[in-house]
């Protein structure tokens, strides 16, 4: 089966009628690209209501929380609201002197990562000296969003954690996704930011939740898709990444799900062609998996004006490593975002420093599983003189804040099990086959405004069923 009969069969599952495939839109004016825009908003739309993402967005309601100068850098430090009863701590990098209204990106992060982790704090700085603002919050339950404030705990990834969002209607994927929407939000009311060049950059989970967004998120122009595979190889994974691909499965193949980012998301996948923590055979399944659907969801790109759009990339001999900040990654954003005041040239003639070195420099312990030659120290990262700040120098809450439930997971799960803010994502085929549109009805999207991100309610997109005994098989 084509890809492109792939795309048709999944909007066909996930709208529940076929007669919508069959009958030409707004009286048969719409031009092919329309009609495949279209279909990719309901897949879109079906993959929100798998993850539980909320129809409903309330006031972001920021509140600064002061600054810190560092090397031509200042660190913003805010609070937001994501949704009723759960905010997120936040720092923004950007330059000290900017030149023009900049380009974006939004960090996600891998297990026990958080926003004074070592390479996304590296990441931060590095996009800022770049010309860029960078928007880091804590993940839920790590760092001042974990109950006693602590760093590397992967709370999220527990399977009481796992069961009761999804009992409730959410997926911890999808609570993740949210809170990285939620950031483009706030972005949005920003008066510095280059609305339309917005991006999303994340390494292991966090490359799970870049690949999340870009699929879902049609607001972003970049994804940057690190240390992950598009691949069935992730469906043995923790919970909080197996659940939704299993469901995504259902709905569509993985060459499909790459192709929801064309044509305006530039869809960048890195990887080490050694990483065995992703290719747990060691027998390149997963890069074999990957290069299909990018090379398979290339040809979609093309054909809707997105050519040269998508790439994966693998570093010879690389295991699970910070590709997001290495310098090939730095020239796809220079191409595809833009980095001001910074020829493409000047990236590439940047020297390199060894990422274990650099730790051991500045006292940073590595975990035992990661820093090694083949992981996180064998990375070979942009060398611009980098210092890095302490935890506690980055650290956004007032102590008497650290475990208050509106900062928690459990807060969280507390509260979408109490009002049932969720929509119904148990792997029982009932609650995934959804009619959401009704019959008939032709397929509309609700968009967000600037203004109601920061005042009234809003809808992104209507939610949309689909039945995964019909789903299609990976070939």
């Amino acid at each position: 089966m084509s890809l492109t009969s792939r795309l048709v069969w999944a909007v066909t599952a996930a709208i529940g009628m076929t007669a919508w495939l069959t009958t030409p839109l707004a009286g048969g004016q719409e031009s092919p690209a329309a009609e495949a825009a279209a279909r990719h908003a309901a897949v879109r739309s079906a993959l929100r209501q798998m993850l539980g993402i909320p129809a409903n967005r309330c006031p972001l309601r920021p509140e600064p929380r002061g600054q810190i100068e560092h090397d031509e850098v200042v660190i913003e430090k805010w609070v937001w609201t994501i949704e009723p009863g759960s905010r997120t701590p936040a720092l923004i990098y950007r330059p000290k002197h900017p030149p023009e209204k900049m380009p974006a990106i939004v960090l996600t992060y891998g297990h026990g990562g958080s926003k004074s982790s070592w390479q996304y704090h590296y990441a931060g700085l590095l996009y800022a000296r770049l010309g860029l603002v960078c928007a880091a919050i804590d993940p839920i339950g790590e760092e001042e969003r974990n109950r006693q404030g602590r760093m590397g705990t992967r709370a999220h990834d527990a399977r009481w954690a796992s069961d009761r969002a999804d009992a409730a209607g959410r997926l911890i994927m999808g609570k993740l996704v949210f809170d990285t929407m939620r950031t483009i939000d706030y972005l949005l009311t920003r008066n510095d930011i280059a609305f339309e060049r917005i991006g999303v950059a994340g390494n292991s989970l966090g490359g799970a939740v870049a690949s999340y967004v870009a699929a879902v998120e049609p607001r972003i122009r970049l994804a940057i898709v690190s240390g992950w595979a598009y691949d069935d190889i992730t469906l043995d994974t923790k919970l909080c990444t197996r659940l939704p691909n299993e469901r995504m499965r259902r709905l569509c193949d993985w060459p499909t799900f790459a192709a929801l980012a064309a044509p305006g998301c530039a869809l960048w996948i890195a990887n080490g062609d050694a990483d065995v923590i992703i290719d747990r055979r060691g027998d390149g399944q997963a890069w074999r998996g990957t290069r299909r659907a990018v090379r398979e969801a290339s040809q979609v790109y093309a054909a809707l004006g997105g050519a040269g759009k998508i790439e994966a990339w693998f570093e010879p001999g690389g295991g699970h490593r910070p590709y997001f900040a290495y310098k090939v990654s730095l020239e796809w954003i220079h191409e595809h975002l833009g980095a001001p005041d910074w020829p493409l040239e000047r990236i590439r003639d940047l020297p390199a420093v060894n990422a274990g070195q650099w730790c051991d420099r500045y006292g940073i312990q590595l975990e035992r599983l990661y820093g090694t030659p083949l992981h996180w120290r064998g990375a070979t990262l942009p060398d611009l003189g980098i210092r890095p700040l302490s935890p506690r120098r980055l650290a956004v809450l007032h102590p008497d804040e650290i475990g208050r439930p509106e900062y928690t997971l459990e807060g969280w799960l507390d509260l979408i099990e109490s009002h049932g803010t969720g929509h119904g994502t148990h792997a029982d085929d009932r609650s995934l086959r959804t009619a959401a549109t009704g019959h008939g009805h032709p397929l509309h999207a609700q968009h967000v405004s600037r203004q109601s991100l920061v005042g009234d309610a809003s809808q992104a997109e209507v939610a949309v069923g689909f039945d995964p005994r019909r789903a299609p098989s990976g070939e």
